[in-house]
């Protein structure tokens, strides 16, 4: 089986792959990934901490959470944002904004 932290540096690859190969979406996806995969590991171990089913929930409910840091929040946020109409997307950097997200739980769970 493999672990949390696995599983964020497999989709880690994944999304560094898709971003030299120009398809920001796929690492849009993939960084929105690392994000939940993160997200439900503090779940696991706040279980009071419920921040939704799907990583779309999770990263809405997550920048929502007033016991969260502004900046992790703010991370949160750019990565749920939907394209605006002129396909662009809130988060300029999602793998790093995935990153600050990952960084902030392992704190947390340390």
């Amino acid at each position: 089986m493999t672990n949390w932290r696995d599983e964020i540096d497999q989709e880690l690859a994944r999304a560094r792959e898709a971003e030299r190969n120009g398809n920001q979406g796929r690492a849009r996806t993939s960084a929105r990934r690392i994000a939940g995969i993160a997200i439900v590991e503090l779940e696991k171990r706040f279980p009071e901490k419920r921040y939704g089913r799907d990583f779309m929930a999770q990263l809405r409910a997550f920048a929502s959470d007033p016991a969260i840091p502004e900046d992790v929040r703010n991370a949160a946020d750019r990565l749920q944002a939907r394209l605006s109409p002129e396909f662009t997307s809130a988060s300029k950097h999602p793998i790093e904004d995935a990153g600050i997200i990952v960084q902030f739980i392992l704190e947390r769970l340390s």
